[in-house]
């Protein structure tokens, strides 16, 4: 599904069908990766490790319950 689909109401529903799904966020989507000890920014402002960039990282986006995080994988411009 495309970035507009991706509303804290239809991912809740896909989860509690117990699909797995993928889809783009806009950049000023607001997260948090650090379980709340930082405040939320904006998804284009979050730094990434090596290892995160190959593996994804676990945050909670603004909205959600408290206890719900999604796994964020980053995709990098591919060179030529």
């Amino acid at each position: 599904m495309d970035s507009w689909y991706a509303a804290q109401k239809l991912m809740a529903h896909i989860d509690s069908l117990g699909k797995i799904y993928y889809c783009p966020l806009k950049v000023n989507r607001l997260v948090d990766d650090s379980s709340g000890i930082q405040k939320y920014k904006r998804i284009d402002q979050m730094e990434w490790c090596e290892i995160e960039q190959r593996q994804g990282k676990l945050a909670k986006l603004r909205g959600f319950p408290k206890d719900k995080k999604v796994k964020l994988n980053r995709l990098l411009p591919q060179c030529a």
